[in-house]
C-alpha cells in the first residue's frame, strides 16, 4: 500500500495540474516589496526574475513529455526498444515527478525545498521498479529527463535572491492535495490513451508487449532494398 500510494505521486493527473499552478504562479507572482522598485526607471518593469523561470520550465516539461510519448508509442505501435537493455519507453512517472516536484518544492523553501523534491522523486522512481512497471533502465532514464527539465529551471530560479516565493497558504493546499489525491483519485488514463494512440498510427490491433521483447519475437521487416 505504501509503495502504491508513493508511485501514484508520480501521475500526471496529480502532477500537471500543480505544474500548472506553479508556472503560473512564477509567470504572474511579484517578489515581496519589489512593484515599486521595478517600476522606477525600469523600462521592463512588467517583467521579474521568475517569468523566465516560468518560461523555462513549461518549455522544458513539454519537451520532455513529447520524447516520454513518442518512446512509448514507438514501443507500443513498432514493437522499437531494447531487449538487452529491457528498455520499452521512458519512464513517465519518473519524469513528471523529477521535473515537477523539486521546482514546486523550491518555490516554496527555496535550495533545500529543491533538496526536498528530489528526493521525493528518487523515491518515486524507485517505486516503479519496485512495483514492476517498469525496468532500472526505463525508471532512470525516465529521471534523467526530468531532472534536466528542473536543473534548466531551478538554474535560473535560484540564481535570483529576489524570486518569487509561495504564500503561507500554498504549501498545505499542496501538502493536502498530493496525501489525499491518490487514495481518493481514480486511476490515470494517460497509459491507455497512449496505447490507442499507438494503435490507430501504426494500424496495428493490439500494443507490443515487453514479453515479446524480451523474447525475440519482435521481427521487423526488412527494407528490399537493404543490404543483407
Amino acid at each position: 500500500m505504501f509503495w502504491f500510494v508513493v508511485t501514484r505521486l508520480g501521475e500526471a493527473q496529480i502532477l500537471l495540474p500543480t505544474f500548472l499552478a506553479g508556472s503560473l504562479w512564477l509567470a504572474f507572482a511579484r517578489p515581496a516589496g519589489a512593484r515599486g522598485r521595478l517600476a522606477r526607471g525600469n523600462p521592463h518593469a512588467h517583467d521579474h526574475p521568475a517569468r523566465l523561470s516560468a518560461q523555462r520550465w513549461i518549455g522544458a516539461v513539454i519537451a520532455t513529455s513529447a520524447v516520454v510519448t513518442i518512446s512509448k508509442v514507438a514501443f507500443l505501435g513498432y514493437g522499437i526498444g531494447s531487449a538487452t537493455l529491457d528498455f520499452t519507453g521512458f519512464s513517465g512517472h519518473s519524469m513528471y515527478a523529477t521535473a515537477i516536484l523539486p521546482v514546486l518544492a523550491a518555490i516554496v523553501a527555496g535550495r533545500r525545498g529543491a533538496i526536498a523534491g528530489a528526493l521525493l522523486a528518487v523515491l518515486i522512481t524507485y517505486s516503479r521498479v519496485k512495483l514492476g512497471a517498469h525496468s532500472w533502465s526505463e525508471a532512470i532514464s525516465g529521471m534523467a529527463l526530468g531532472a534536466a527539465a528542473a536543473g534548466w529551471t531551478l538554474a535560473d530560479y535560484l540564481a535570483h535572491p529576489g524570486a518569487v516565493r509561495a504564500p503561507w497558504w500554498l504549501p498545505l493546499l499542496l501538502a493536502a492535495w498530493l496525501t489525499l489525491l491518490p487514495m481518493k483519485a481514480p486511476p490515470s488514463r494517460t497509459h491507455g490513451l497512449v496505447v490507442s494512440i499507438a494503435l490507430k498510427m501504426s494500424g496495428r490491433h493490439r500494443p507490443y508487449t515487453r514479453f515479446e521483447l524480451l523474447a525475440g519475437l519482435i521481427q521487423h521487416p526488412v527494407h528490399p532494398d537493404a543490404a543483407p
